[in-house]
């Protein structure tokens, strides 16, 4: 039995960091961000195996979020003392 290969993803995340000190030296502020999938690529699931014959081999549709699906962003502050 022949075999077909899957397209290539392509996922580029991001996340910047910063601290600082608020009134003392003893109180440290950090500001976070991360973002998956900043490019906004599509990334299309493996094509459709032997199960469903009508769309055998076809790319139907994108992956999930866990698989570098939409672009996501998440910020958090953190405050230290």
């Amino acid at each position: 039995m022949g075999s077909f290969k899957a397209p290539g993803q392509a996922t580029v995340s991001l996340g910047v960091a910063k601290r600082f000190a608020i009134i003392t030296g003893e109180v440290h502020a950090r500001f976070e961000t991360t973002f998956t999938n900043v490019l906004n690529h599509t990334n299309f699931a493996p094509p459709v195996d032997g199960d469903r014959q009508l769309l055998f081999g076809q790319l139907t549709g994108p992956q999930t979020a866990e698989n570098a699906g939409n672009r996501t962003g998440q910020a958090a502050l953190r405050i230290d003392f």
